[in-house]
């Protein structure tokens, strides 16, 4: 086993490894998923000068259409 693992059990170990001992990895990622995706959102009504109201019309209309 490697010396440094032998110090410190905790070195090696990643940090989705560490969520899931928590168990709140699936939390998390659900989390980070949903804020990734309305900061993708948000970027894309800021390049396109687009406003809220604007984007809920034109998401209604393209699911209707």
């Amino acid at each position: 086993m490697n010396s440094q693992y032998e110090e410190n059990p905790h070195i090696g170990t990643d940090f989705d490894d560490f969520l899931s001992e928590e168990a709140i990895l699936d939390e998390v990622t659900a989390v980070a998923t949903k804020r990734s995706i309305a900061w993708q959102i948000s970027e894309g009504m800021s390049t396109l000068k687009l406003s809220k109201t604007a984007m809920a019309k034109n998401t209604h209309q393209q699911s209707f259409a």
